[in-house]
């Protein structure tokens, strides 16, 4: 089973909320570049952050149903290797991985986006 397929079932919100991010993030930039009579892009850089919590809060919560799935097949199993254990559990921390790796990706984005906003506004 590849990273990808362990992620179970809530890799598909995450994925959308990625590529919603990826479009703020791209709207956002284009309007940095606009005419100084546009309107601010503050709505928008900040969005990029919060789809990126969004993501690290989807991430945790398919961690907790990964750990309760594991946690009731270990329960139904009674004794079980360690390693088996730990492997169920190793699965489902995937997500977590996944979430916080977009919400680091928005952060940078974020800071970024605030950055370029900032200079435009002083210029």
């Amino acid at each position: 089973m590849s990273f990808i397929e362990s992620l179970g079932f809530i890799q598909y919100p995450i994925w959308i909320v990625l590529i919603l991010m990826l479009v703020q993030i791209g709207r956002a930039t284009a309007d940095q570049f606009r005419s100084s009579g546009a309107p601010p892009a503050g709505l928008r850089i900040h969005s990029v952050l919060v789809l990126g919590a969004l993501a690290a809060c989807l991430g945790v919560l398919g961690s907790l149903v990964g750990v309760w799935l594991a946690a009731e097949a270990i329960s139904r199993a009674g004794e079980v290797n360690a390693g088996l254990a730990w492997g169920g559990i190793q699965v489902a921390l995937g997500s977590s991985i996944v979430g916080f790796l977009i919400l680091g990706v928005a952060s940078i984005a974020w800071l970024a986006l605030q950055y370029a906003n900032g200079r435009r506004d002083a210029a």
